[in-house]
């Protein structure tokens, strides 16, 4: 039978409304606990990545990867006929559970908890710590499920009556998208000239702040805007590659995503212009 040891990285934690899976990663053991394979992808959540600055997926990272309901096959079939194993089980499972369900698998995900076996509410480096495991990069979600599965095959053996992953049928085939596996580093907007009473909008927390950026804005005769429309002029945003709404639908209009750096030089080349129109 085996086990499958998994972990997922979020865009957060409401796992049944808003939030997504981003990474998922599992490490199949035999019934020993040796580690017979392991499987790892980047997932596109569709929408914004949430706490970046926890998991470090980068928007670039997700430009190609696939959606959950591509890779749902894909990975059901890793899962297939194994008891399934997490370090806070209940997390994962919530969040493979409600991403399963959007992409019509109707499955619960139940299996085995390595914190719950450690006897306590421990995070998985302090079990790790306690078993003299190297626990490897936290929060990737690769490293994670590694960690776990040498954690889980100290534990064993463990109590019998666990029901395994059910068998859904043979999946189709996908790409796996690792970290570091970005797309190229700009999405390749042609420079854009920008005019006095054009409408600019922000997304993403940015590194200069947003009521900053929105005064220099003003300064240079520019509009700022809440929300985006087919008048936007650009979207200036932290991270180009950022799948948030204002980005989706800039790109659904075909108004240029542009970076601060490069915001900030369309606003030295409009300067001198509009200082010009100013004077009397």
């Amino acid at each position: 039978m085996g086990y499958a040891v998994v972990d997922v990285e979020t865009t957060g934690f409401a796992a049944r409304r808003s939030d997504r899976v981003v990474e998922v990663a599992v490490v199949q053991l035999d019934e020993a606990g040796r580690i017979t394979g392991e499987w790892c992808t980047l997932v596109d959540p569709g929408r914004d990545l949430g706490p970046q600055h926890v998991h470090r997926i980068r928007a670039a990272d997700v430009w190609h990867a696939p959606t959950f309901a591509e890779v749902a096959g894909a990975l059901a079939g890793r899962l297939a006929g194994r008891v399934v194993v997490a370090h806070n089980l209940a997390f994962d499972a919530r969040f493979l559970s409600a991403e399963f369900a959007r992409a019509g698998l109707d499955v619960e995900v139940g299996g085995l908890c390595t914190m719950r076996l450690a006897g306590g509410r421990r995070s998985l480096a302090a079990c790790c710590a306690a078993a003299g495991i190297a626990p490897g990069t936290a929060h990737s979600a690769l490293d994670d499920a590694r960690a776990t599965a040498r954690l889980f095959a100290t534990m064993l053996p463990v109590p019998a009556g666990v029901e395994p992953f059910p068998d859904l049928g043979p999946g189709r085939g996908v790409a796996e998208v690792r970290r570091g596996v970005a797309a190229p580093t700009s999405p390749g907007h042609a420079p854009v000239a920008l005019a006095r009473g054009d409408l600019v909008v922000f997304t993403g927390q940015t590194l200069v702040p947003r009521d900053v950026w929105l005064d220099r804005a003003a300064s240079a005769g520019l509009v700022g805007r809440g929300w985006v429309t087919k008048s936007t002029r650009v979207l200036v945003a932290a991270d180009p590659f950022t799948l948030s709404g204002k980005a989706r639908r800039a790109r659904a209009y075909g108004v240029p995503i542009v970076s601060e750096d490069d915001f900030a030089s369309m606003l030295d080349a409009l300067r001198p212009t509009f200082e010009g129109a100013a004077k009397p």
